[in-house]
């Protein structure tokens, strides 16, 4: 069992599992991932786009899991970068013998995967999973003063063509938070949609309020909003100046949680901690929030619920099968959530427009 840490440090062979059908009065079937679920539990081609079901209705609960592919030194050699594929390989195993899915959103492993000749994220593409840029190094760099939203576009464009060389299909980015204009940035390199908003993306605000004297992500990194029952809904985004104005259009925000190992800290009171050991309190915690979104939802609205772990560590694996398990039972099997990917709570959200 992993033993809670108190430092702080910043956050940092597939088959597709069946998805689980639910029950829902008055309701058609799910479409998630360009398929839905019949009666049966079988699954049938759909578009999520076309979704038709009546706009009053309440819709399950959709839950993602984020896992942020980051951590240098874990694949700074081939033997460390063997190791840290496996692990992602079980990971994701994990998730699809539970009926669940992740989407894994890749720093420095991009770069590493050509280094090495072991294209993984093409391959958890191939096996069900989404695939995002998690933006080590774009929005953030307090060794250059002069930073600007020229020089993050830049940046984020570097990023986007190699993740892109990879030949896998990347939607959505994390890590971009800054003071200069990052949803502009985004836009720039054709992004849709951003995770992992936190309290330090303020930051481009006019007035950042609380924000304003945070020096770096990691003091300010609780999830942005605060309140569950705010971050169940996702927005358009305009500019980094209104980005908490929704807009009609733009960089669809998808608010993202607290990290999954951190969840009992912050349950407790701990204020913005970014890397925690696993343990089985933090399932605990974890099941509460998406008690609290299930409960949040609004009829005829996406309702959403995005969780997030760094792979700078390996998930303990008996931790995230409880968690898996109970979330299957509790929720999925009930038909009050469903498995979704990042670019399924895209489609979804503009099928709402």
């Amino acid at each position: 069992m992993g033993q809670k840490s108190g430092r702080r440090l910043r956050m940092p062979a597939f088959r597709l599992a069946t998805l689980v059908a639910f029950a829902c009065v008055a309701c058609s079937s799910p479409v998630i991932g360009g398929s839905s679920v019949s009666s049966d539990g079988g699954i049938v081609s759909a578009d999520v786009a076309n979704d038709t079901r009546v706009t009053t209705e309440m819709q399950p609960l959709y839950l993602a899991f984020t896992f942020h592919l980051e951590a240098e030194q874990l694949v700074a050699d081939e033997t460390s970068f063997t190791r840290y594929v496996d692990n992602i390989r079980s990971t994701a195993e994990l998730f699809h013998k539970n009926g669940a899915i992740a989407t894994w959103e890749a720093a420095e492993i991009v770069e590493k995967s050509k280094t090495y000749g072991v294209n993984i994220l093409k391959e958890l593409e191939t096996g069900g999973d989404a695939i995002g840029l998690h933006a080590n190094g774009a929005g953030y760099v307090p060794t250059d003063k002069n930073y600007s939203t020229e020089k993050m576009e830049a940046e984020l464009l570097k990023q986007r063509a190699n993740i892109d060389a990879l030949g896998v299909t990347v939607r959505h980015v994390s890590n971009i938070c800054s003071s200069v204009d990052w949803v502009r940035a985004v836009q720039t390199a054709k992004f849709e949609a951003v995770t992992g908003v936190i309290e330090y993306c303020l930051k481009s605000l006019p007035d950042p309020g609380a924000a304003a004297n945070c020096d770096g992500p990691q003091h300010c990194h609780t999830a942005y909003p605060y309140e569950i029952k705010d971050s169940v809904s996702s927005w358009y985004a305009e500019s980094g100046s209104n980005w908490t104005t929704p807009a009609v259009s733009g960089t669809l925000i998808l608010p993202t949680a607290n990290p999954v190992p951190c969840s009992a800290e912050v349950a407790s009171g701990a204020v913005s901690p970014t890397q925690c050991g696993y343990a089985n309190d933090d399932a605990t915690a974890t099941l509460a929030q998406i008690e609290m979104a299930v409960a949040a939802r609004k009829p005829g609205k996406v309702n959403s619920h995005v969780l997030v772990a760094s792979f700078g560590q390996t998930p303990n694996s008996q931790v995230m099968q409880t968690l898996l398990q109970e979330i299957k039972t509790r929720y999925v099997d009930t038909g009050k959530a469903i498995w979704a990917k990042v670019p399924d709570l895209i489609d979804l959200q503009m099928s709402q427009k």
